[in-house]
């Protein structure tokens, strides 16, 4: 896998220091709008899309071309057994799940990183091109998170250490 997708994969969790910085567990779960999403929903997200992410990528190396449905976390039965973690909890498991998951990937045999699975919406993506959506996807949550951080902090409290 190309180092720069790999060392992606390391080090962009370690934004969510800066981005959760000065702020309390009741804010991060508290919610922006009433079908909003939290914070906290957000990272809950983003540890569950993580198992999603793998079981996705084993597929497309064990089948042949396989084709995926959008994934839809409220339809989930998975994402429901993330938020009653604490936060704590959650970021342990999430860094654990991104060890696991970057092993595996930096693992892969070339011919197996030219696997293709099919997105909804994208089409045929070999398994780089999955990884670099995942990553994009979760920059998305996480400028998500930069947003709704900056509305819950005192007005002049920086974000950062």
């Amino acid at each position: 896998m190309k180092q720069s997708l790999l060392a992606r994969l390391t080090n962009q969790p370690d934004a969510l220091t800066h981005l959760l910085a000065g702020l309390r567990e009741d804010q991060i779960r508290q919610r922006p709008q009433p079908k909003k999403w939290s914070i906290f929903q957000n990272l809950a997200h983003l540890a569950r899309y993580q198992d999603v992410f793998m079981e996705r990528i084993q597929r497309i190396i064990a089948e042949e071309t396989p084709s995926f449905s959008r994934y839809i976390a409220n339809d989930d039965a998975g994402f429901s057994n993330w938020t009653p973690l604490s936060l704590q909890e959650l970021s342990q498991r999430m860094i654990l799940i991104r060890t696991v998951l970057t092993d595996f990937l930096s693992s892969l045999e070339e011919d197996q990183l030219k696997r293709v699975g099919l997105h909804p919406a994208y089409g045929p993506m070999t398994i780089e091109g999955w990884t670099e959506f995942f990553l994009l996807h979760e920059a998305h949550h996480f400028f998500t998170i930069l947003k709704l951080g900056s509305t819950l902090r005192a007005s002049k409290q920086p974000m950062g250490f």
